[in-house]
């Protein structure tokens, strides 16, 4: 897993690595030798099935999924990104996806390791 200070931290998501952003505060104390702490959220899964058509992008996706993801409530939650539509997604685009998560409100989007 990764903690990291920089808002494109949530991209190491697309590669199977569990990450999330923190506060400046918390990682200066982490880096001072202080432990973090934190609750694990609750992980809303999102099902992905077939291929995005030719036309369309890893935006497209993301916006699609963020309309819907909003709607679910996902605030504060992990999205883990599963199903058989994962593996027709290449990992610069599950990268964009994963660096959406705050644009559809979670700590983070994970796609698993193929």
């Amino acid at each position: 897993s990764l903690v990291g200070t920089d808002s494109h931290t949530t991209m190491i998501n697309g590669l199977g690595v569990t990450g999330w952003g923190v506060g400046g505060i918390e990682a200066e104390a982490t880096m001072l030798g202080q432990t973090i702490t934190m609750v694990l959220p609750q992980v809303v899964g999102f099902k992905l099935t077939g291929k995005l058509p030719k036309i369309a992008t890893a935006t497209d996706l993301v916006l699609t999924a963020t309309a819907l993801l909003r709607k679910r409530g996902v605030v504060g939650k992990f999205v883990e990104f599963f199903g058989p539509g994962c593996e027709n997604l290449s990992l610069a685009d599950r990268a964009t996806v994963s660096n959406m998560s705050p644009e559809y409100g979670a700590t983070m989007g994970y796609f698993p390791m193929d």
